[in-house]
């Protein structure tokens, strides 16, 4: 079996979208207030937990630029059979 490298791309960015929603979810349902911030889950703060989730969003939209442009000929297609030409 040999994994090309749109398939790479695409695990990758099911694991980051994961992973980024993991961390929003966490963000989330974080306890609000003045000593919210020192609370710590997995070791992490909410000043932690926010700068993880910023920074793997970034690394998300990226990755998923990247995949977009890789496939960009299947987008084309896509657009021109959706919205028509």
């Amino acid at each position: 079996m040999k994994l090309t490298f749109r398939a790479v791309l695409f695990y990758i960015l099911i694991i980051i979208g994961l992973t980024t929603l993991i961390t929003g979810l966490v963000l989330y349902s974080w306890p609000r207030g003045p000593q919210s911030g020192r609370i710590e889950f997995l070791g992490l703060r909410k000043d932690d937990w926010r700068d993880l989730h910023m920074q793997i969003s970034i690394v998300l939209a990226v990755i998923l630029l990247v995949h977009i442009l890789e496939n960009r000929n299947s987008v084309k297609v896509y657009v021109k059979t959706t919205l028509g030409s």
